[in-house]
């Protein structure tokens, strides 16, 4: 018989054994609490477990996960209402009207058809949620992909409100006691907050991760108006910071990507952080903005220059307040939407798409009249009309 190999022994290192072994016992322990975490989780909530949750949860997922350009679809139709929003959400459509809303996926399937009475519908598209209210009514729902999940009803008339990607959301009122009330909403559509002012709120926002809450105000001081900037924290009372932004009315306000807040006034575009501290000024030296939009990549501005009636100014700004492009166009404008690196401007008869970095410039000829113009992230546009949205891409 032949004699057997014997089998070499691998060498060994008691170190890094040991590591192993706390490594695997860390583990075991990771595990343990996760599933003690869930087991809790569902025992305390046992009311929310049911089919019909757990159905809308699963469909609400699928649509969640569709990866795909927006509305792959050349048009999809829509009822027509006298009056409409329309904004992306998941990378679909979602329009609100009078009497309906009706929600597309990223792959131009319709998920929701729900009949609501709005007098004046705005939508708000962003991550978990879509929020449909009642501009200058009390009256807002919110929905997933797929359902109405939420339907509410503000003390007071709403002025403007923001949605975060988590679901969490504001609402600026009108008041009988004070020029401006704000209530701030979990995701699970329970009040945090509610702040009072004897000062005008013109706007409010939410950064992405929920972390802060700002609201522009605006004052008469001396027959001129004054702008400044509060941010607080999700349940507390106190203010957070504040700053002095601009000597005229402040119009919109968004928090961008990097954290800091974009605000637009009537004299020039600035940007604050959370902190308390103006980081840019940018002043329109007497010229009228005429469109504008503000995203978490930045704010683009078109401003009517004085002299020729078709001659505009755009301004681009990116996420830090950095101004990315200045440049001019001669032709009526109707819209302008931000992307990211890039700016779309809807004319008479074309959309013009430019790039920040370079100023490169592309245009398609369509119907532009009585048209909305939304930009998708990929860099196709949708334009939208009371009926249907036509989808345009570049090459």
């Amino acid at each position: 018989m032949k004699r057997m190999k014997k089998q070499e022994l691998k060498p060994q290192n008691t170190y890094y054994e040991g590591i192993s072994e706390r490594f695997g016992m860390a583990q075991v322990l990771i595990y343990l609490c996760l599933l003690a975490f869930v087991s809790v989780s569902l025992l305390a909530n046992t009311h929310m477990i049911t089919y019909q949750n757990l159905y809308y949860f699963i469909k609400d997922l699928n649509a969640a996960a569709e990866q795909v350009d927006v509305m792959q679809s050349d048009a999809v139709s829509y009822p027509t209402d006298r009056s409409q929003s329309f904004t992306l959400y998941r990378q679909g459509l979602a329009v609100a009207g009078n009497t309906s809303v009706t929600l597309f996926t990223a792959s131009g399937r319709q998920t929701v058809s729900r009949n609501v009475q709005y007098q004046n519908p705005t939508a708000i598209g962003s991550g978990k949620y879509l929020l449909v209210y009642e501009q200058g009514g009390t009256k807002y729902s919110l929905y997933n992909s797929y359902t109405q999940i939420h339907a509410g009803k503000t003390d007071a008339p709403i002025r403007c409100a923001t949605l975060s990607t988590g679901g969490m959301y504001a609402f600026v009122t009108d008041s009988d006691q004070y020029a401006s009330v704000m209530e701030l909403f979990s995701s699970d559509f329970e009040l945090i907050n509610r702040y009072r002012y004897n000062s005008y709120v013109t706007d409010v926002a939410i950064d992405e991760k929920g972390d802060y809450l700002a609201a522009l105000i605006s004052d008469t001081e001396n027959g001129e108006f004054s702008t400044s900037v509060r941010f607080y924290r999700p349940r507390e009372e106190s203010i957070f910071s504040e700053v002095d932004v601009s000597r005229s009315l402040g119009l919109r306000c968004q928090f961008t990507q990097s954290g800091e807040l974009s605000i637009l006034c009537g004299n020039g575009v600035y940007y604050a952080s959370v902190g308390g501290k103006l980081i840019t000024e940018s002043s329109f030296e007497g010229s009228s903005p005429v469109a504008f939009d503000l995203n978490r990549d930045g704010c683009v501005v078109i401003l009517k220059k004085s002299g020729n009636i078709l001659e505009n100014q755009i301004i681009v700004f990116d996420k830090s307040g950095k101004m990315m492009y200045n440049g001019e166009v001669d032709q009526t404008v109707h819209g302008v939407a931000l992307g990211e690196g890039f700016v779309c401007v809807m004319l008479s008869g074309e959309i013009l798409r430019i790039r920040a970095e370079d100023g490169q410039r592309q245009s398609i000829s369509c119907e532009t009249e009585n048209r909305v113009m939304l930009v998708a992230r990929d860099g196709s546009v949708l334009l939208c009309s009371p009926k249907k949205a036509v989808s345009y891409r570049f090459s």
